[in-house]
């Protein structure tokens, strides 16, 4: 029984780990997922709020971790550098090579193998430190495998930074455009009014032709004061003829300029004000509209700025000089000591049957 329990699985632990294990070479590095969001720690609410569920998760590298791991970061890495290659017969012994002997070659069991063997993650929650350690049967192979990890989480994170961003900015960039929709065309019925209407500001028209109006009452003052000492002095004049029939043309001058400006029909600036003041209303609420659209987009973009993540490397992915599996005699020393304790157990199991049997 010791033969069997301890002597033969010593001298099989001790042939393969010294005849046929293939060196195994570890390539690590270090990194953590930040982000530009800085919170507010000198209110009671932003504490609080970082202490339940509602602050945002500090665990942002997890993203990071949980993808490393999963079968679209495999493919990805297979699809780069060929992992069943690297991995395969040639490059192994029988018992580290891919596929182990008696498994399939399919994905499920490149993903089984790839998480046992090729890559190891390890989340300091404390620190927030990632450390990435990589395996492969030559030095080169590990340090790529590595990079290449790196390189696809960071394109990761940029990718949901990319999705982040259009979903914080969508929304905002939609009310732009309807803002945008909305000032052309209160613009264009602004233009096409003043165009059909021969008009560009009923106000400022306006009050050219009260100024105008005013001369002229002015002139007709002065007319009429001409007209009557004219006529005192001399009542047979040939210029009261003249003078009358100035007056009456200025009467009539500023009949039609005052029924321009406050006429009832709908050629006065009176009637025209009304339709030009709605339409330039119109025109200010929609730039007021977009200037609000735009600054809200402006707001949403620096937010969403402020919650982009970026992988920072700590420790550069190393080119390992020696191998580090497998560790030999530490091997056989743990295969003799278990087969040592296993012997013990059976040598007590069988005592304690021979006991009962002979009681």
């Amino acid at each position: 029984m010791f033969i069997a329990t301890v002597i033969i699985p010593t001298l099989i632990a001790i042939t393969y780990f010294f005849l046929f294990a293939s060196d195994l070479y570890v390539s690590e590095s270090r990194f953590v997922v930040r982000s530009q969001q800085r919170q507010d720690s000198g209110t009671l609410l932003s504490t609080f709020l970082q202490g339940t569920s509602f602050g945002r998760s500090q665990d942002d590298a997890w993203i990071v971790t949980d993808y490393i791991e999963s079968m679209d970061a495999l493919q990805e890495l297979n699809h780069r550098l060929n992992l069943r290659s690297l991995f395969g017969a040639s490059k192994s012994d029988f018992a580290s090579r891919f596929p182990h002997p008696g498994d399939d070659a399919s994905d499920e069991s490149l993903l089984l193998y790839y998480r046992n063997h090729i890559v190891s993650v390890i989340h300091d929650s404390t620190s927030s430190i990632t450390t990435l350690r990589t395996s492969a049967f030559d030095a080169h192979s590990a340090q790529l495998i590595n990079e290449n990890l790196l390189a696809m989480s960071e394109g990761l994170v940029n990718e949901l930074n990319r999705r982040g961003l259009e979903d914080g900015v969508r929304y905002a960039t939609e009310a732009v455009r309807a803002a945008q929709a909305r000032v052309s065309a209160a613009s264009l019925a602004l233009a096409r009014y003043r165009s059909e209407q021969s008009v560009f500001d009923p106000d400022r028209q306006s009050a050219l032709a009260l100024q105008q109006v005013g001369k002229l009452q002015d002139e007709l003052v002065a007319t009429r004061e001409r007209l009557a000492v004219v006529a005192a002095v001399s009542p047979r004049n040939p210029q009261i003829e003249t003078m009358k029939t100035r007056q009456s043309v200025l009467e009539q001058e500023i009949d039609t300029a005052s029924r321009s400006v406050t006429g009832r029909d709908a050629g006065s600036f009176t009637s025209k004000a009304r339709t030009y003041e709605q339409l330039n209303l119109e025109k200010e609420f929609a730039e007021r509209e977009l200037a609000s659209a735009l600054a809200l987009q402006e707001q949403a973009r620096s937010e969403a700025a402020k919650k982009q993540l970026y992988v920072a490397r700590i420790v550069k992915p190393a080119l390992p000089d020696a191998p580090v599996e497998p560790r030999r005699l530490r091997s056989v020393l743990m295969t003799f000591v278990i087969g040592l304790v296993t012997w013990g157990i059976l040598c007590l199991l069988l005592a304690g049957v021979r006991e009962h049997t002979q009681e």
